[in-house]
């Protein structure tokens, strides 16, 4: 397991937070630091274990890697001091026991219904409504004194597999100081709903790690009866498509965070490798306000 690597989520900011956040090399007062986290005191199950996950799913956790089930998911996200939600109960984490692989992955599974693939992805039109977004939220930074957040385009552009049906996109944002961040965002569409998958890693190992979380994508197996293709009429239905899936991941994650409701999200994350010279932060910010915005151009009806 790695319980000694320092990779890990630690903070999240929001318009009523004012926590400050100090680099690697600042003393942090004693009366502001935080408990150790203690991940190994986790029943992390080592694979290789076959086990059962929500959604209908199991998930074939091959030798190397470690899996996390609720509610044990959300006690590691506390640990890494991010605020959590009700919603966070349902989270499952899995990553590479190797120390070398600077990455993990955070999915949970969304009873939503059947979600229509067949609309089509308008990458242009979603990533110029993302920008006119951005310049907004950066004011409102602004106003809270915190750093600006520049969307600077695609890390990875949208793309719908009709085969595994999965859902994957990624943008890349720079912050004040120059530095790049991105998450890798996936949905895993079932019959009756979609698994919401987050990879976090560092901007400059990001396409070996992708190679790595797709690997690690192979091992969730929705079970017979419960697969995609397995829609009968009657089913329920989702009330969006892939466009509104992408609307509702800046929604969730403000929702993980704990601030939903127009408040700003600052996720950080330092990297071991950078410890003793200054913190690089791995940021997804967005308004909740973006969310209702986009499910207002993309969200469907039942029946149509």
């Amino acid at each position: 397991m790695r319980s000694t690597r320092h990779f890990r989520l630690l903070i999240a900011f929001g318009a009523l937070a004012s926590q400050p956040v100090y680099a690697a090399n600042q003393q942090v007062p004693a009366h502001e630091a935080p408990a150790p986290p203690q991940p190994t005191r986790l029943p992390w199950i080592h694979g290789p274990a076959i086990t059962r996950i929500e959604g209908g799913s199991d998930m074939r956790i091959p030798a190397g890697f470690e899996l996390l089930v609720p509610p044990d998911g959300k006690k590691l996200l506390a640990l890494m001091g991010n605020p959590t939600t009700a919603s966070d109960d349902r989270t499952y984490i899995l990553q590479p026991e190797d120390a070398g692989q600077d990455w993990f992955m955070e999915f949970s599974y969304r009873d939503a219904g059947h979600v229509d693939d067949t609309d089509t992805i308008d990458a242009d039109k979603l990533l110029a409504m993302m920008s006119k977004y951005s310049l907004e939220d950066n004011e409102v930074r602004k106003a809270r004194h915190l750093p600006a957040l520049d969307l600077v385009g695609w890390q990875t552009t949208p793309r719908y597999d009709p085969q595994t049906h999965r859902l994957e996109w990624a943008y890349r944002y720079k912050t004040h100081t120059d530095d790049l961040i991105s998450n890798l965002h996936t949905r895993v569409l079932t019959r009756t709903g979609y698994y919401r998958v987050l990879m976090v890693g560092d901007v400059a190992t990001y396409d070996e790690d992708m190679k790595a979380f797709n690997t690690a994508l192979t091992f969730l197996h929705p079970l017979p009866g419960n697969r995609y293709s397995d829609f009968e009429t009657g089913d329920k239905l989702a009330r969006y498509g892939l466009m509104g899936l992408m609307g509702g991941g800046a929604a969730a994650l403000a929702v993980k965070t704990g601030l939903a409701g127009g408040a700003l999200a600052l996720i950080v994350k330092i990297g071991s490798a950078l410890l003793s010279s200054k913190a690089i932060v791995a940021v997804i910010a967005f308004l909740a306000l973006l969310w209702a915005r986009l499910k207002s151009l993309f969200s469907r009806r039942k029946g149509k």
